[in-house]
């Protein structure tokens, strides 16, 4: 009866992980979306060291969701970044994803 118990208990903590895990994911795509928006709209007006700062600074948002244990999250920021440049600006899509 105890095992039982431990895994209903078990199981119910895995589902309440798995919803925020989703969360978490939703909103790292979202975010990656956001930031290739803000890139677009900003891009014609930086320097070659400002875009590549940028870029750097997408590169490390990725890191900081690995660190926190989110690699999923960063593959689907980095996803969202990327396809939403792509989709969006074939010339910048060029020039960053040569």
């Amino acid at each position: 009866m105890k095992h039982f118990i431990l895994s209903v208990f078990l199981v119910l903590a895995l589902a309440g992980c798995s919803g925020e895990e989703r969360k978490i994911n939703k909103a790292a795509t979202d975010y990656g979306k956001a930031d290739a928006q803000t890139l677009i709209e900003s891009a014609s007006s930086m320097t070659p060291l400002e875009l590549e700062g940028y870029i750097l600074g997408i590169r490390a948002t990725e890191y900081d969701y690995i660190e926190n244990g989110h690699k999923k999250a960063a593959e689907l920021y980095i996803k969202g970044f990327e396809d939403y440049i792509r989709e969006n600006s074939d010339s910048l899509a060029n020039v960053i994803f040569k």
